[in-house]
């Protein structure tokens, strides 16, 4: 998780927003916090580290942007000031793009690894067909799903599996159930590489589809790659971690010995 699942995506979203190198370690470590802190105990939200963590991102970017509107580049954060928006929004553009594009990425990366570990006749069969790096990605994306639901409100009255919900409710949708559901998927909870057609909803749907998608499938093919080119077997050497939420599914600590 800290060496190599953490990289990865942290380096590819600073690269793309310019983030300075010096800075790109305490950015992981906000991160880290703003979405994975501990809250204050009486149900009232999130903690006081955490607040200060997701304040503490907001001001780092309130500093890149003016220092590329004095100076642009040609990063994410120069084309957002750039383009005719306004301050606050390229503030929320930016905590989007390093919440969603790290967190997120390296969850499933890390949850693939642990799946390719545990099941070594994927492994094999990976290694010995490149052509699987595409459907071993879905799968991994399907397998781990690490936005485990979200929130959304009906818009008009409608009817699910025989229950009915009203316009304006509040439904949480449980994305790791849909990435199971036997109705669509054909041995749901077997961990397939070539696994084909994969309808997962990972990254979500229609409008609110993941702005990241692209990058992340980019960036999990590409340790694949890495690893069916370096490692002969994937060994978990102790014990593995997870993260104590609900909301982010994924491993908090993932020791392994690649040979």
């Amino acid at each position: 998780m800290a060496e190599v699942a953490a990289q990865v995506p942290l380096r590819a979203i600073c690269e793309l927003l310019g983030v300075p190198e010096q800075d790109r370690q305490r950015v992981l470590e906000l991160t880290n916090e703003a979405m994975l802190g501990e809250g204050d105990g009486d149900g009232g939200g999130a903690g006081r580290a955490t607040r200060i963590a997701q304040s503490e991102i907001l001001l780092y970017y309130t500093r890149l942007a003016a220092q590329r509107r004095a100076a642009p580049g040609d990063d994410v954060i120069s084309l957002l000031v750039g383009g005719g928006l306004t301050e606050e929004e390229v503030l929320l553009n930016c905590y989007n793009l390093i919440i969603g594009g790290d967190e997120t990425a390296r969850l499933a990366m890390a949850g693939g690894v642990l799946a390719l570990a545990t099941y070594g006749e994927q492994w094999a069969r990976l290694r010995a067909d490149p052509e699987l790096d595409g459907t071993a990605v879905e799968e991994i994306l399907r397998w781990t799903t690490p936005a485990a639901h979200v929130g959304r409100i009906a818009t008009r009255d409608a009817e699910l599996a025989g229950r009915r919900i009203a316009a304006g409710d509040v439904l949480a949708l449980w994305t790791a159930s849909a990435n199971r559901d036997e109705a669509v998927f054909d041995e749901p909870d077997r961990f397939d590489v070539g696994r084909r057609p994969n309808r997962h909803l990972t990254f979500g749907y229609g409008p609110h589809f993941c702005l990241g998608a692209q990058l992340a499938r980019a960036e999990s093919a590409a340790l694949l790659a890495e690893l069916r080119a370096s490692v002969r077997a994937i060994e978990v050497t102790g014990p593995v971690t997870w993260l104590p939420t609900n909301f982010i599914n994924g491993i908090g600590s993932l020791p392994v010995a690649l040979t």
